[in-house]
Formats: structure tokens, sequence, C-alpha cells
């Protein structure tokens, strides 16, 4: 290896430990500090002469910071890859015995009805949030609860040669070992739901990529799985908090709502709505039967045996299921205003990984009476099949274009594999740093430079469609409203994971013109007023928890149409609201 790559791949590997963002070291990096031993102990290392030494790993695929230090007699040489392997065979005459822990159907109504859990089963990153019906907040730290840190947990799962189902950060550190393989992780598997409209999600296989054993798991059963993992972390985060009037913890079992984003059809909503109550439900059984067992992993066929065991119950604990509520409605919940009398339009724009919501909404606030109401503008929830998943791979085609990649060969198809587990990373650097280097699973290092990367045609043609997605939603608004909406500025409130990036906050600035009728955009922060009293650790993060912590809230703005038209604020769709606070940012 180059001594100056190799130098390149130890200050990343030593600024990834300084922020506390290493897992397992690729074989690049490997390589990178067999070069660095060599020089250390007085001598030149060449490519050919370099020793490959790596220290060796923990029985299953953690954290660097829970392996043994590394020595000079504990290093092992890196098998080489084995991409025509067979997959391990599950011997048939040995069925896992599971048993089911089934303590959730022990009871009719929710323990703690005065708490409500939200579930924001993220396309990249998965968040909750609880609140009491005083408003009393639950901070429910994700990340933590998982092994990692902080509230978010990546919705990731990754099956490993030998068997081994691992999930959140772990499923991303062991995917980002194996430099040299095909193999694929199962990002965005909340996807699933959104590119179909109907059909039966136990009906499509995992491919090879994703399952090398030869256990049958399908898009159903992974989905399952993981919304128990999900609800296994967030009730035992529940666990951790008492309530103000209460001696005890909280309870396990307290009522939830799950997010979802605004699905393009009504026919879509159904059919999607009804599985996510149907595998709610089921999660909080296997979220109990694998309790405290998550961490290296559950065995392949104990999870289909455990999932197949719960399709098969006659009842499910229904009872603690609350409605899925749309993503920027989520949002919308925590509106406050501070002032005079005023209507305030104001649109909620959600940038997922795998969406970006759109939600209008008219707030009126009357101080004499005391009355805060939320108008939802009728026809105006919308989701655009575009957002951080599509820029993710618009940096993949980028970098793999810009080092000529050929995907028709093996060695390209391993390149591209490898980098598609790692470009989520790479992407956030880009936009945080502006320019970031990276090296390729066969040594290639390059530089990229974020405008560049913008003025690329994709990029440029993604951010027109998105321009044109946030027109479209005010082309399905009657002439009385967007006569409205010309007298006065529209608030734009931008939340979601993709909030920061560029093309999204241009939606937030200038004029959009619909129809003849031009319309001033103006952005404003949606931090709602408590949490810089009660918990401002959760400032810089909001962006990102705004579905959970709205959800949560337990009064939301009804989704059944308001008038067609404007008429000064009047109709069917209101509710009181309390805690936005609407500033200009």
């Amino acid at each position: 290896m180059n001594p100056e790559i190799a130098k390149f791949l130890l200050e990343s590997l030593i600024e990834r430990i300084d922020r506390n963002a290493i897992g397992t070291v690729s074989s690049a990096e490997r390589e990178a500090l067999g070069v660095a031993l060599a020089i250390l102990r007085g001598g030149t290392a060449s490519p050919s002469e370099t020793p490959l030494e790596t220290p060796t790993p923990p029985s299953v695929a953690g954290r660097v910071a829970d392996a043994p230090p590394t020595t000079a007699e504990q290093v092992i040489p890196v098998p080489p890859p084995q991409e025509d392997a067979p997959p391990p065979e599950v011997p048939k005459t040995v069925q896992p015995k599971v048993v089911l822990v089934t303590d959730a159907l022990d009871r009719s109504t929710p323990d703690d009805p005065d708490v409500l859990l939200c579930l924001d089963f993220g396309t990249a990153m998965s968040k909750a949030f609880a609140q009491s019906d005083d408003g009393q907040p639950f901070e429910l730290e994700l990340g933590a609860q998982a092994g990692g840190e902080g509230y978010a947990v990546p919705s990731s799962v990754f099956i490993t040669d030998d068997g081994k189902v691992l999930f959140g950060f772990e499923a991303v550190d062991a995917s980002q070992e194996l430099s040299d393989s095909n193999r694929a992780r199962l990002d965005s598997i909340k996807s699933w739901l959104s590119q179909r409209s109907d059909g039966n999600l136990d009906a499509y296989p995992l491919r090879a990529e994703m399952n090398p054993t030869r256990v049958k798991l399908t898009e159903g059963d992974l989905i399952r799985i993981y919304l128990a993992y999900l609800t296994d972390l967030a009730v035992s985060q529940v666990q951790t908090w008492s309530a103000e009037d209460t001696k005890g913890p909280l309870c396990r079992y307290v009522r939830r709502r799950f997010a979802h984003p605004c699905w393009p059809s009504s026919a879509q909503k159904s059919w999607a709505d009804r599985l996510m109550r149907h595998w709610m439900a089921e999660a909080q059984i296997l979220a109990d039967t694998f309790h405290d067992r998550w961490q290296g992993g559950l065995d392949v066929a104990e999870v289909k045996a455990a999932v197949d065991l719960v399709r098969a119950l006659e009842r499910r604990p229904e009872y603690l299921i609350a409605d899925g509520v749309p993503e920027p409605v989520a949002v919308a919940a925590g509106a406050l205003v501070d002032g005079e009398d005023k209507r305030l339009p104001f649109m909620v724009i959600d940038v997922g990984a795998g969406t970006t919501d759109f939600g209008l909404f008219l707030l009126r606030e009357d101080e004499q009476r005391e009355i805060t109401r939320v108008f939802q503008v009728p026809g105006s929830i919308k989701a655009l099949m575009q957002a951080g998943d599509r820029i993710d791979m618009m940096l993949k085609k980028f970098i793999l274009d810009a080092q000529g990649v050929d995907l028709t060969e093996p060695h390209g198809r391993l390149v591209a594999a490898d980098l598609s587990r790692r470009i989520r990373g790479l992407k956030e650097r880009l936009f945080a740093d502006t320019r970031v280097q990276y090296v390729l699973s066969d040594g290639t290092l390059g530089k990229i430079e974020l405008g560049d990367f913008m003025a690329s045609r994709p990029v440029r043609e993604f951010s027109e469609r998105v321009e044109q997605g946030f027109r479209d939603v005010l082309e399905g608004l009657h002439d009385t409203w967007l006569s409205y909406l010309t007298k006065t500025d529209l608030t734009v409130i931008l939340t979601g994971g993709g909030a920061s990036l560029p093309m999204m906050r241009a939606l937030a600035e200038g004029w959009v013109e619909v129809r003849g009728k031009r319309i001033a955009r103006k952005l404003v922060n949606p931090l709602p007023s408590w949490i810089l009293g009660e918990s401002p650790e959760l400032e810089p993060v909001y962006p990102q928890l705004a579905v959970a912590i709205g959800g949560a809230a337990h009064e939301l703005p009804e989704t059944v149409d308001g008038p067609e038209a404007f008429a000064g604020g009047g109709g069917r769709t209101a509710y009181a609201v309390g805690n936005l606070q609407v500033s200009g940012a």
C-alpha cells in the first residue's frame, strides 16, 4: 500500500475514533495499520513487504471499545474473500426451541394510561418519544439503549455469514467489515411499504446477498423483527422514567402511535396502516421474547421460528396500538403562537430518507379567548418519493463514475457493494464539511467538493423535482387559498434528517409562483417552547425528533378535509393546540 494512502486512512480512522463513530475496522484500514507498524519499528514498508495484521476480532461484531487491546502477539492474517463459498447449511433435523413471552396478552388495557408513546420508524434512523396527558415529556435515548449514543438508532439489519441477525449500530459495524464482499446490509426497509400499495410482504423472500443462510426469511419477517427491536428499545427506555404523580417507574405496556409518510393513495394508506397496526402489536410480543438478547445478534433460525409462532397467534395486544399519524401532522401538533390575535399559514416539510412529506396548515390564535386552533388545508397532505436516499444513490454514482468503476465486472461490483454500505456516512461528512476524501475498497483514493456534486446534472434535476413538489402542493389548492397566501408570508417548517440539505432549505426561501400568484416563503424555527426550559439538550436534535415528539402529543390535528374554499378560517378540521413557537430563523 502507498504510504500516502496509509497516512490518509490512519487520519480518517483516528478522526472516527475521536467522534466515537468507529466500529469494526476495514481490511484497507488494517493494511494501513500494518504500514504504520512497520514504519514505527524503524523500517520502511512497500506494498509487497507490509505485514497484513489485525487484532483478533471479538466473538461478536461490536464496537472497538469492547475489543481487547491490540498487541503484536494477537495479530492474525485476514483470510482471503470467499465469494463463491456456499451459505451455511442449517440442519433440517435441528429446530430451535422458541417459547414466546406473551405477558402483553394477559392485559386488555394499557398500563399507565396517561402516557402516550410515538414510534417513528424511519427509513434511515428510528426515533421515539413519550408524553403524559398533562404534558410531562419523557426523552427516550434509543441510541444509548442500543449500545451507542443519542436518541436515534439506525434502521438497519445485517445477517452474517454464520447466521446471526444484527440490528442498528451492530448491523452497520459488521457490514462495513466486509470490504471484499457483495453482501448487502438491509437498509431502508421501511421503503418496502412505500414502493407498493398492496400485496403480502411475506411472499417476498430476501435475496441471497441480504440473507446468506438457508433459512428462508421474507420482507415481512424482517420488518416484524426490526419493529420488535425498536419496540424493545423504546419501552425499555420508558421503564427508566417515573411520572410526576406516581411513585414507581412506568410500565412497558403503554399505548403507542406510529408515524408514517403521506401515502400517495388512499389504497396504499389503508393497506400500509393495516399492516403497521398488525405488525406493531406482534412486535410487542417479539420484543418481550428477545428482551436483553439483541446485543451480539439473534440466531436466524430462532428469529424465523419466533416470527412464525407470532403469526400463528389467535390474538394480539392490539389494545396497545393507537392510530397512525402522518408525519407532517405530527410536526404540526406542537404549534404555539405567542402574541396578538392572528392567522398564520404554515407548510410543514418533513424530509426523511425515503420520502419528503408536505402538509399545509392554518393556525388561528384568539388571545382574548385563549384559543389556538389548527386547520388542515384540504388536499395539501402529500408525499414526494424524493428524499435523502436518492442523494445517497446519486453520490454513490458520482464517485463510481469519477473513478471509472465498471459495474459489469465482478471487481467493480464488489467496490460498489462496499461503497453502498458506507455511502450514508460519506454523504453526512460531505454536507457537514463541504468536502470529503474517500478510499474505495481496492485502495483508490479520491476527493469530492460539495460544489461539484451540487452542480452535477442529477443533483440539479433532483432539486428541480423537489421544488416542483412544493409547487404541486399549492397547485392543488382552491384559488381562494392561494389569494390568501399572497397576502401573508407562507411560514415553512423543515424537519427530519434531511432538513439541512441545501435543496430543502431552498424551499423556505424567496418566492414561489402558482397560477400567476406570487407567494413569499419564510423559514422558521418550530422548536417547542418547553424544550428550552425543560430539555435544552434536545434543541440541536429537534429536527430529527420532531415527528416523534409531535406524535406523542395527546391531541393532534384531524386529518379529514376542511372547506375547499378559504372563507376566513372556519371549517371542520380544528383542534386546541399548545407548544409550538413560530418565530423567524
